[in-house]
C-alpha cells in the first residue's frame, strides 16, 4: 500500500484549486459555499464512509484519509467540514438501511454531527422529544441531518444517566442555529451552536454506537472515537504540509530587515527548515504507520484490541499537536509578514491551534493513553 495512498483525480485536483481560490471568502463568511459543500459532497467527500449497500462509498480509511489530508493543504476549514460529516455518516451502519439510505447517502447529502450528550430525550411512543444545545457543530451552515447525543429519559423527570446515551439525527428544520462561531482559527467550519426545543425525532432515526452495526466491513469495526481522531489526523497534517511549503515560497522571496541576504541564505532559516520537516516527516511516519498496519489487519479479520486503539488515539495526538508546533516554528520564522491577515501562514497557525482544543486531540488525550498502557483500562474510555 502506498504511504500514504497517491491521489491521481483531475476531478478531486480541481475541487482542491476551487476550494484554494474560495479560501478568504470561506474564512470571512465563516462557512462553506452552498455550491461548494454541495460539490465535495457529490464527490463523496461527505459519504465516503457510508455502507456500499446504501449507496455510499465505503472507501478504505487509508484513501479516505489521505483526501482529507490533501483537501487541508487547500484549506483546513473545508477538510474539517468534510471530516466531521463523513465521520458522522458512520451512523449509516447503525440505522435501519431503508431509513439511512436516504439520510445519508442521497446525492448531495450532507450530515454532520456531536457526541456530547449535551441533550436530554424522553420517549413518547415511536418518537423522542428531545432538548438541548450543544457547541462545536462544525459543518451545520450546509447539513442536511445534524446527529446529536441525548440521554435518553423514559420520563422526563427521570434522573439523567450518561450510559444511556443516544445519537439523535436531527433534520435540519428542527434545529435553531445560534451564530457562536467567532473564532480564531477553523472560521469557516461553521462550527456554531445548535438547539433542539421540543423537537420531535423518530427513535428509528437514532443510533447507539455501543450498538453492533448492520454493516460488516472492516470500516465498522473501527473504533467510533478512534475514527474520528484519525480524521483529525489527516486535517492537521495536511494543514501543516501547506504552511511549510508556503513558507519555502516566502523564504525564497523575502529579504531580512536590514539586510540584503534572503531568508533562504541565512543559517537560523535554513536550520528551523529543515527541523520543521523532520519533525512533520516523523509526524506523517508514525501516523500513516500505524493507520495502514491497523487497516491491513481489519481487513485480515484481526482482533481490535484495547492496545491497538490506544496506539490509533496516540499517533492522532501526536499529529495534532506535532503539526501545531511545527507551524508555530514555521510563523515565527516568517516575521513580521506572517502577521497580516493576508498571510496564509497565520490562518494555518490559527487553524492549528484550534484543532489542539478538540476533545479527541487535547492534551488531556496523553493521560487517557498512559493510562491504558499503564493497565488502566476502564470501559468508560473514550477510546
Amino acid at each position: 500500500m502506498d504511504f500514504p495512498v497517491v491521489i491521481d483525480d483531475k476531478r478531486f485536483g480541481d475541487l482542491c484549486a476551487e476550494v484554494v481560490a474560495l479560501a478568504d471568502e470561506i474564512e470571512a463568511t465563516r462557512q462553506l459555499p452552498k455550491e461548494l459543500a454541495r460539490a465535495l459532497a457529490d464527490y463523496g467527500l461527505m459519504t465516503m464512509f457510508v455502507p456500499h449497500k446504501i449507496g455510499g462509498g465505503e472507501w478504505d480509511a487509508p484513501k479516505g484519509m489521505a483526501h482529507l489530508q490533501k483537501l487541508a493543504e487547500a484549506d483546513a476549514a473545508s477538510a474539517w467540514v468534510c471530516m466531521i460529516g463523513s465521520t458522522a455518516a458512520l451512523g449509516a451502519a447503525y440505522i435501519d438501511p431503508a431509513i439511512s439510505a436516504d439520510m445519508f447517502a442521497a446525492s448531495g447529502r450532507i450530515t454532520c454531527g456531536i457526541f456530547a450528550p449535551n441533550g436530554r430525550a424522553v420517549r413518547e411512543g415511536d418518537d423522542f422529544v428531545a432538548n438541548g444545545r450543544w457547541a462545536w457543530a462544525s459543518g451545520s451552515a450546509n447539513a442536511d441531518y445534524i446527529g446529536l447525543g441525548c440521554m435518553i429519559l423514559e420520563r422526563a423527570d427521570d434522573k439523567p444517566d450518561a450510559s444511556q446515551t443516544r445519537l439523535l439525527m436531527a433534520p435540519r428544520e428542527a434545529v435553531v442555529f445560534h451564530d457562536t462561531w467567532h473564532t480564531i482559527g477553523l472560521c469557516g467550519s461553521s462550527s456554531g451552536d445548535v438547539e433542539l426545543r421540543d423537537a420531535r425525532i423518530p427513535v428509528a432515526h437514532s443510533y447507539g454506537i455501543s450498538e453492533t452495526p448492520w454493516a460488516e466491513g472492516p470500516l465498522y469495526r473501527l473504533p467510533y472515537f478512534g475514527f474520528l481522531a484519525v480524521g483529525i489526523g489527516a486535517v492537521a497534517l495536511g494543514n501543516a504540509r501547506a504552511a511549510i511549503d508556503d513558507f519555502k515560497l516566502l523564504a525564497m522571496a523575502k529579504k531580512s530587515s536590514g539586510s540584503s541576504r534572503g531568508l533562504n541564505e541565512m543559517g537560523r532559516i535554513q536550520n528551523g527548515l529543515a527541523c520543521a520537516e523532520a519533525d512533520w516527516g516523523a509526524a506523517h511516519a508514525f501516523y500513516w504507520t500505524t493507520l495502514n498496519a491497523l487497516w491491513q489487519e481489519m481487513l485480515s479479520g484481526g482482533a481490535l484490541t484495547v492496545g491497538k486503539k490506544a496506539d490509533l488515539r496516540l499517533v492522532c495526538t501526536h499529529a495534532v499537536r506535532q503539526c501545531a508546533n511545527v507551524i508555530r516554528g514555521v510563523h515565527d520564522m516568517a516575521g513580521g509578514t506572517s502577521v497580516y491577515r493576508t498571510s496564509t501562514i497565520q490562518r494555518r497557525l490559527r487553524d492549528a491551534e484550534t484543532m489542539t482544543q478538540h476533545i479527541m486531540t487535547g492534551p488531556a488525550t496523553y493521560e487517557m493513553i498512559g493510562r491504558v498502557m499503564l493497565g488502566g483500562h476502564h470501559d468508560g474510555m473514550m477510546l
